[in-house]
């Protein structure tokens, strides 16, 4: 009774689990003799006791013995494939791979898989066969990311959906490159199949994700027809909210990556296709299904096929070396990182080039070192936790910012047995947000920041920094259009539902088009512009809320939703004395001490204008002190603090926005001078970078 073990190809899993995308829970082999030099069809023989061991699964199976040469096609996670089809015995191997095929109506369980062996010694009996193949997954998988350019508007992914998509998978390809290397160059469409009326696809899991993926669809054929393109091509429809709309619009994508051997339309198994949202310029289609019937609009994304699940992946026996990308470009402020993955069995080597791509300087190797030798870019191996031994990340990280007009690249080598991969990394710079304006609503009460007519901000001093364009603008200190301020009354921000619609409506329309929102002292907010000023927030990443905490009742209906952040006290109530310092600085801090306004000095005073004022000591570590109290004992009280992931600042004293906290030089000019107004400057500089980087 010979045996068989089919190891699996280590795929790095990126929504489903390595187990999920890898694992094969029923095989069963199809027997091919030689004979004149083709292969016809013998039998089949149903794999037993399957054992999975990591990313491996080891079956038995009864073979006869023979010394004829033998070729082995092996179908995993088969499906439906031999409920009506059994291959006539003397049957040629094309007619048995185009029969070998299963239902497709959306995949929930294991990947159908398919591996094949030749034997030109055939099958030795009694005595155990032993052989390792690589299996080959039967669909492709789509992954959509988002990644929208700085003059992109913003887009919240709701779902994902793959149109018209075969109903039938052929598990075997009717060509492999090679079989100790499994991939294909053209899809297999097995006879008879034909598009499904009903998409396939997944609704996002969180407010607004930054990816939605793990969505698997059989092979297609490329479209070259223009008509054809338009109504029969499988395509991606991605149903998401523009701008901060409440409505969803939906938006059709293209299998188009406009590379050679991907024609129009085509998809191939065992590739991932990444579709990278780059700009959404307007509202898409009020339904899917009209989106998936016309051409596709208002939406720019970039279509990248990956092979093997992995960019670049080498193999030599049973070793292989592989790569998730050859390039990484990261944001233009120091502390900025990005990952590429690796997929090794052989151990790999790090090492910076010069601008001749020689190597310079000491490479490393193993998980947790770190290479330095290069003034941009540091460079660290890592591994996730629980993953297999295989995978690993390399994480670069941005040293300094980059301030200049010029792009900073920097490459590194990694080498790995008789392997090499040059990767190109990338740090961009600001001009990219010379004309992206920057929209800031505020509460008309003190400390506000006006209209477009500066005279109208109660924090002129804060107002006149931000309106100076040798702070910010497309030739200033921070690279930015510039600001465009809108102002409601405290009344509005009381509005209900159940009161003036009309009024409640428009301030709602206003919260949803802003970048920056600042909930000034005595905001008086209403339970549901909270709950919507909350889900604004949270709908892009690339929105910063400002909250005034200067009084119990300031932004009540708001805070009680944000308890886990600390308990704000007043000043008020329980005068703790003393004024503001800058607070002991950390890596959490440390930007907003330093850059790109300059040093704020090491506790560095800031007067306080009145006992109206608030500060809080129970806040969480996610909370980082800027400001906090002189007085003896309260070193760590905060005033204000930043939640730099949920993107919160809190501001106890709604004064500090004005003269008197800031110095007569902002107030009259814009002018930065005193340790507050850089510490003040270089909190708006964070508060820019993640408007333009992140939204």
């Amino acid at each position: 009774m010979p045996q068989a073990e089919l190891p699996v190809g280590r795929e790095r899993a990126a929504t489903r689990s390595e187990e999920a995308e890898n694992l094969i829970s029923t095989v069963r082999v199809l027997v091919f003799e030689e004979v004149d030099g083709r292969y016809l069809y013998r039998y089949m023989s149903e794999g037993e006791r399957l054992q999975v061991t990591g990313s491996t699964t080891s079956f038995e199976a009864k073979l006869t013995g023979t010394d004829k040469t033998v070729k082995l096609l092996i179908a995993g996670n088969y499906g439906d494939a031999f409920a009506n089809y059994a291959p006539a015995a003397g049957s040629d191997e094309a007619t048995v791979r185009s029969g070998l095929g299963c239902s497709f109506a959306g995949l929930t369980g294991n990947l159908p898989m398919y591996g094949e062996v030749t034997l030109p010694n055939g099958l030795v009996p009694g005595v155990e066969n032993r052989f390792d193949i690589r299996m080959l997954r039967a669909v492709a998988r789509v992954d959509v990311e988002k990644e929208l350019d700085a003059d992109s508007r913003s887009f919240r992914i709701a779902s994902v959906a793959v149109y018209r998509p075969n109903d039938r998978i052929q598990i075997a390809p009717n060509r492999l490159a090679s079989a100790d290397t499994p991939q294909v160059t053209e899809p297999s469409v097995p006879p008879g199949a034909g598009k499904s009326p009903v998409p396939v696809g997944v609704a996002a899991a969180e407010a607004d994700p930054s990816a939605v993926g793990g969505i698997y669809v059989p092979e297609a054929a490329g479209e070259t027809d223009a008509a054809a393109q338009l109504s029969d091509a499988t395509c991606i429809v991605v149903g998401g909210y523009y701008d901060g709309a409440s409505e969803l619009s939906y938006y059709r994508i293209d299998f188009n990556p406009g590379v050679e051997g991907h024609p129009f339309g085509q998809v191939l198994r065992n590739h991932k296709y990444v579709f990278r949202i780059k700009k959404v310029t307007g509202t898409g289609w009020s339904d899917a299904a009209s989106a998936a019937e016309n051409r596709a609009t208002s939406i720019v994304a970039q279509v990248e096929a990956w092979e093997d699940f992995t960019t670049e992946m080498y193999f030599d026996g049973d070793n292989y070396l592989g790569v998730s990308s050859r390039t990484l470009t990261l944001g233009y402020v120091a502390g900025k990182s990005g990952r590429v993955d690796v997929q090794a069995t052989v151990p790999y080597t790090i090492q910076w080039l010069d601008a001749s791509g020689v190597p310079t300087g000491t490479a490393v190797t193993g998980v947790g070192t770190t290479l330095t030798g290069n003034s941009n870019f540091t460079v660290s191996i890592g591994r996730d936790a629980g993953a297999d031994d295989a995978v690993s990340y390399l994480l670069f990280t941005a040293s300094q910012d980059n301030r200049t007009d010029r792009n900073v690249v920097s490459r590194l080598r990694v080498s790995g047995g008789r392997w090499t991969f040059d990767i190109t990394v990338t740090q961009e710079n600001p001009s990219l947000y010379k004309d992206r304006i920057i929209r800031v609503l505020s509460v008309h009460e003190i400390g506000s920041l006006g209209t477009g007519t500066p005279s109208s901000a109660s924090g002129m001093a804060l107002r006149r920094i931000l309106d100076n364009t040798k702070n910010f603008s497309p030739t200033g200190t921070v690279v930015v259009g510039g600001f465009a301020f809108t102002e409601v009354s405290n009344v509005e921000m009381q509005a209900v539902s159940t009161g003036v619609l009309e009024i409640f409506n428009s301030v709602k329309r206003i919260i949803n088009a802003q970048d920056v929102i600042y909930l000034t002292y005595n905001t008086a907010i209403s339970d549901e512009l909270a709950q919507a000023v909350l889900a604004w927030l949270r709908a892009d990443t690339g929105r910063v809320l400002i909250v005034g905490t200067d009084t119990e009742a300031t932004n009540a209906k708001l805070r009680q939703y944000l308890t886990s952040d600390g308990t704000w006290k007043y000043y008020y109530q329980n005068n703790i004395g003393g004024n503001f310092k800058r607070a002991a600085q950390t890596d959490a801090n440390r930007r907003f001490f330093t850059t790109p306004f300059g040093q704020v000095a090491e506790n560095a005073v800031v007067s306080r204008a009145d006992n109206y004022a608030a500060y809080c000591s129970d806040y969480p570590s996610a909370v980082t002190p800027l400001l906090v109290s002189t007085a003896a004992g309260q070193e760590k009280t905060l005033s204000v603090g930043v939640n730099q992931t949920s993107r919160i600042v809190y501001l106890g004293d709604a004064n500090l926005n004005q003269n008197g906290s800031l110095s007569t030089q902002a107030n009259a000019t814009g002018t930065v001078t005193t340790d507050f107004d850089r510490l003040t400057a270089n909190l708006w500089a964070w508060i820019v970078e993640q408007v333009c980087q992140n939204g």
